[in-house]
Formats: C-alpha cells, structure tokens, sequence
C-alpha cells in the first residue's frame, strides 16, 4: 500500500502527467467543437445546398428536398451553384472537390439514402433510448461520436498510462533505485501491481472526466460499464508497460515496443470487418456507448478482463527475471 501511495504521489507531481491532461483535454475539446459546429452548420436553415438529380425519383428528390436541399435537374440553369449531380441510373455521383459545399452534400445525400431513421431502427431493436441532443434526431455525426469521439475518450487516457508507466520503470532503472526494491523482501506481485495500479487508476479517473464532458454533447450510454472497459484497457495496456520495461535491455528498446504496442490498439480500428470485429477494444466502446448491454458486449468485456489478468501475470514474471538479473 505505501508503495502505490508512493506512486500516486509521483504521478500527482509529475509534469509530464499533468501535461498529458491538459492535451487529453483540448483533443477532446477540439472534437467536441468540430462536431458541435459542422452539425449546426450541416442542420443550419441558412445552409443552401443544390444538388442536382437526372430523372424523375421522386422518393429521392423528396427525401432531399425535406432535408433542406434544392434539387433541380440535370442541365437545368440555376443562379446558385451545384454542388453535387447524382446519376440515378448508376448510382453515381459528382462533386467539384473545389466546392467548399461539395461535403456537406455528400453528408445530405448520405443522410437521405439511409433506408430507415435512427429513431425507426431503435424501435427495431425494442431501444427507448432518446435521442434528444441529436439536433432533432438527425444522425449525420452519430457515428463521429459513438464511433470515433467516445473510443478516443477512453483510449487515449490508457494510452498515456502505456507512457507514463514505461518511463517510470525505465528511469529507476537507470538511477538504479529500483534495485532497493528487487533486493527487499517485497514479493514480485506486490512490486508489480504498485507500478500498475496507480496508472490504471489515475487514466480510469482521466477516462470518466472526459465521458462526463463529452456526454454534454453526445448522449453516452451505460457509463458504468464504459468505466469499467477504461480500467481493464488501461490495466491491460499498463501492465504490458510494466512488462516491456522489466525486460528491455535498453530505454530506446522499450520505447520502441511500448510505441508498437500502441500502435496495435490503435490499427486495430483499420482491420476488416471479420467475426473477431465485435470484440476489438473500440469496436466495444462504440457498442456500449449506443446500445443495451447484450451478449456480445457481454463476452468482450470477458475477453478484456482474461487480457487484463493475462497481461498483469506477465508483468509479474518481467519484474521476477528482472530481479534476477539483479541478483
């Protein structure tokens, strides 16, 4: 215990540690506006978009046209400026990439295409989830939100625990302080749960302050349960810290294999859609974050906790043969 309240008053004072904060904070703030601001503009009366349509569809046009948009046809002269022509017979559809507008009507086209509103879709799945926040129940950016604001939220604090912990273990080691630990009496669990612990706590602490201020613009669901994913990623990520720097043979190895290891938390995101998807760390988040808990939630939490305890072991056994090395 006086070991991890020793870390916790380290890290409390660390500079670094306290910069990380600051730049979570703005990261997070500068998405937040990013999304405020394009979904005020994209929803905005005073945004005119024209857009161009060859062809009677008339469940198109009227999709579009209640969305905001004024439609014309294909070759019609129009004082405004078009900013897309869809072609209806092939689906496909031109934007000038000069046009300022050009992506706020690829975002309306997108929009209207949906087959169903996000509203129909929840009574589909038997949700009561409002949606009150979503500018009217408009969903343009839900999948900014739930799919790239919120995963950040939670992993980037871990992210940093990854870091700070890293450097930690590897300056006592080249101050040579941590060989009064190896040479005492305390056992390699509790030396390895006292490098952990209080990194998993301070980026869990860091996780939940930015769920509460991103939750001022994004409706966020089961926060406790989102808590909960931020304390065993950040365990799991942390421990693997613990484990890299335990057995580095030098501090620019380690930063090397702590830097891969969060590369890999992050790539992940960019794998094909595949049955393994639904249990990727921020394909989690997403999920917990828009939906009632189910069974999938359920397993990838399992899975995490498993992760979590299989990584904290190693990390045990990295600060034993570093012990021994010592010996």
């Amino acid at each position: 215990m006086k070991l991890m309240e020793k870390e916790l008053r380290e890290i409390a004072s660390d500079r670094a540690f306290l910069g990380s904060i600051l730049v979570q904070f703005i990261t997070i703030s500068m998405l937040l506006f990013l999304y405020d601001t394009y979904s005020e503009v994209m929803h905005s009366p005073n945004l005119k978009i024209t857009i161009a349509v060859d062809g009677n569809n008339t469940a198109l046009i009227s999709k579009l046209e209640e969305s905001g948009v004024k439609v014309v046809p294909v070759g019609e002269e129009t004082l405004e400026r078009v900013n897309a022509v869809i072609n209806t017979s092939t689906g496909e559809i031109k934007t000038d990439p000069s046009n300022i507008f050009s992506g706020f009507a690829i975002a309306k086209i997108s929009s209207v295409s949906k087959s169903i509103s996000f509203e129909e879709a929840l009574e589909k799945g038997n949700f009561s989830y409002s949606s009150e926040g979503l500018y009217g129940g408009n969903t343009d950016f839900v999948q900014m939100g739930y799919g790239l604001i919120i995963p950040i939220a939670v992993v980037m604090p871990a992210m940093v625990g990854l870091s700070l912990s890293i450097q930690n273990v590897l300056s006592e080691r080249k101050k040579r302080t941590i060989e009064l630990l190896l040479v005492s009496p305390i056992s390699d669990f509790d030396i390895a749960l006292s490098k952990t612990l209080p990194y998993v706590v301070s980026s869990t602490a860091c996780g939940a302050a930015w769920l509460v201020i991103v939750m001022q613009k994004i409706p966020v669901y089961n926060i406790p349960l989102l808590i909960v994913t931020e304390f065993l990623l950040s365990f799991i990520l942390v421990s693997l810290s613990v484990l890299i720097s335990a057995s580095a043979r030098s501090i620019q190895e380690a930063n090397v294999l702590s830097s891969l290891s969060g590369m890999a938390l992050v790539f992940s995101i960019l794998l094909p859609s595949s049955v393994v998807s639904a249990y990727l760390p921020t394909i989690i988040i997403s999920r917990i974050s828009s939906n009632y808990p189910d069974a999938e939630i359920a397993t990838g939490l399992i899975l995490l906790a498993v992760m979590s305890v299989l990584c904290f072991w190693f990390a045990v056994k990295g600060v034993g043969r570093m012990r021994r090395s010592y010996s």
